[in-house]
């Protein structure tokens, strides 16, 4: 990884999309702070386009795309995408609601045994509001545990057939083989029409954790918060670049970067 500090400003000039995590990216020891508001206000005032890609359950995501300052918010690592069209929010969705609910009552038996195998884990509070995944806490409202507690809890999920992401805060876990980038090019063809290639060398991803891998992999401009020293990554998992700060500290040096540098024309 690159210090961030280094991507030259005849690049940043060329970004058109800002993509970015939620968690530990945007927020910082769980508030998301006013400095993060700001930058996305601005980012979209730049002439930008903000989609944020998340873990975060379908009733968190509903809100965040009526109320925040962005165009779309992919949830549940990949299961869905609400979008701005004029004052409505529209939504897409990778299973049919039948599916959902089937999947959710399988998922829920298989995480209350894994939290009964693990001492100090819970289902994340933020559970009620999921309709394609589920996750377990091991350092959101949990005392924290080792990452090395949080690998075994996805390897689990992964016993009973199911996908599974760690987070910063979360394991979530779900059936199916979509992640976060398949549901951002589901978007970008969707609905603005574009392919993934279009737009590689225009846009920067931010992000912290092991469920940005899909991430960090296909954008060239990939950034981590200092954080994502934290794990131990393969190199070919790694992003790009990493920020000399953490969090939204990290975030707001992206973004000051990008606010400094008019986009070109």
């Amino acid at each position: 990884m690159k210090p961030f500090s280094e991507m030259p400003a005849s690049t940043l000039s060329r970004v058109r999309y800002l993509l970015s995590d939620i968690d530990d990216t945007l927020t910082e020891e769980g508030v998301f702070p006013p400095v993060s508001f700001s930058a996305l206000q601005n980012l979209r005032d730049s002439g930008r386009t903000v989609v944020l890609i998340t873990g975060r359950p379908a009733g968190w995501c509903d809100m965040i795309a009526r109320f925040f300052p962005v165009d779309a918010v992919v949830g549940e690592n990949g299961a869905l995408c609400f979008y701005r069209d004029g004052d409505r929010v529209c939504q897409l969705w990778h299973d049919t609601a039948k599916d959902r609910e089937q999947n959710l009552v399988r998922l829920h038996e298989i995480a209350n045994r894994i939290v009964g195998e693990f001492a100090g884990t819970a289902l994340a509070q933020d559970n009620p509001w999921r309709a394609s995944d589920v996750a377990v806490d091991f350092a959101e409202e949990v005392e924290p545990l080792p990452l090395a507690t949080a690998e075994a809890i996805r390897s689990r999920f992964e016993d009973h057939g199911a996908t599974a992401k760690v987070s910063s805060i979360h394991v979530n876990a779900w059936f199916g083989r979509y992640d976060k980038l398949s549901m951002f090019k589901r978007w970008l063809k969707d609905v603005r029409g574009q392919t993934i290639d279009e737009v590689l060398d225009i846009s920067i991803y931010t992000g912290d954790s092991p469920n940005d891998v899909p991430m960090f992999k296909q954008f060239p401009l990939s950034t981590g918060v200092q954080g994502i020293e934290n794990y131990t990554l393969p190199s070919a998992d790694l992003p790009a670049f990493v920020t000399r700060q953490d969090a939204a500290s990290g975030f707001a040096e992206v973004a000051e970067a990008l606010l400094s540098t008019p986009p070109q024309a």
